[in-house]
Formats: C-alpha cells, sequence, structure tokens
C-alpha cells in the first residue's frame, strides 16, 4: 500500500465516524449530542478556530493541489 492510500483510507475512516455519530444523534439523542451542538461548544474558542482552518487548509493542500 502507498503512503497516499493510506492517508485517504484514515480520512475517510474519519468521515464514517463522523455520518456514524450523526446518525446516532438522530436515533440516541440524550446519549449522543448532535454534531450542531458539539461544534457550538468547541468553537467558541479563538484557538480552536484557528486550528480548524489550518486543518482545512491541511486538507485542501494535501488532496487539491496537483503535485
Amino acid at each position: 500500500m502507498t503512503t497516499r492510500l493510506i492517508t485517504e483510507l484514515g480520512f475517510a475512516l474519519i468521515v464514517l465516524a463522523a455520518v456514524g455519530l450523526a446518525v446516532g444523534s438522530h436515533i440516541a439523542p440524550r446519549r449522543i449530542p448532535p454534531l450542531t451542538t458539539v461544534l457550538a461548544v468547541v468553537m467558541r474558542r479563538r484557538t480552536t478556530r484557528i486550528l480548524a482552518v489550518v486543518a482545512w487548509w491541511w486538507v485542501g493542500w494535501h488532496f487539491f493541489v496537483g503535485h
């Protein structure tokens, strides 16, 4: 396996986990809070907002910029 494939599989796993949590929050809302609630709590701090922008930049740079 190439490192690119491993990286893409890792990101796919993260996406699947996020979808699973979103579905779980609709099935058991008392146990799993909705994603919007979690993001609202996380994004209260300026540091995490900056880190989110940097993370999205990194993903965009590595997946959408041609080599």
